[in-house]
């Protein structure tokens, strides 16, 4: 009888946790994708659907959440960025998460992935971390009351000679 409670007990919690849905990987090369590329590839995994798109500045900006409960829900947003003198677009990714384990789990890949910290602060809401690579710059913002989790990745222009 025991068992059988036990085996109830993990399956009605397993039914009631919700992991992270992606990763600091999975953020950066959403960044070298276009919105459709990057679309496609966040919600044929079942996990993110389109909530909305708008325009921004010259650019559709879609906004993708996981099927979550609310007080879970995990929202990725593409298609932002800036136009470089070249013409080249640069874009950033978003990741929010009312979670702030999910941010500090994907803060702990950064500093795991060989970016390098540049600066750790806070201002009156949020504790700040900026990491910055060659290609990609990061910033990791976490409220002060842990009720989210913002991470903002970023291409950056490479020079070639």
């Amino acid at each position: 009888m025991k068992k059988y409670l036990l085996v109830l007990f993990i399956g009605m919690y397993g039914a009631s946790v919700y992991g992270q849905s992606i990763s600091l990987l999975n953020l950066m090369n959403l960044t070298t994708l276009n919105n459709k590329e990057a679309g496609d590839n966040l919600t044929s995994s079942k996990v993110f659907g389109l909530q909305f798109g708008e325009q921004v500045d010259g650019f559709v900006v879609e906004h993708y959440q996981t099927t979550a409960p609310a007080d879970k829900k995990e929202t990725v947003i593409i298609g932002t960025g800036f136009k470089t003198a070249s013409g080249a677009v640069l874009h950033t990714v978003s990741y929010i998460s009312p979670d702030t384990k999910n941010v500090m789990n994907i803060m702990a890949q950064a500093k795991s992935s060989g970016l390098v910290q540049l600066f750790r602060g806070s201002d009156r809401e949020d504790n700040i971390y900026i990491f910055d690579s060659f290609l990609y710059h990061v910033i990791v913002r976490v409220a002060i009351n842990n009720s989210k989790g913002v991470v903002d990745v970023s291409e950056k222009q490479v020079f070639v000679e």
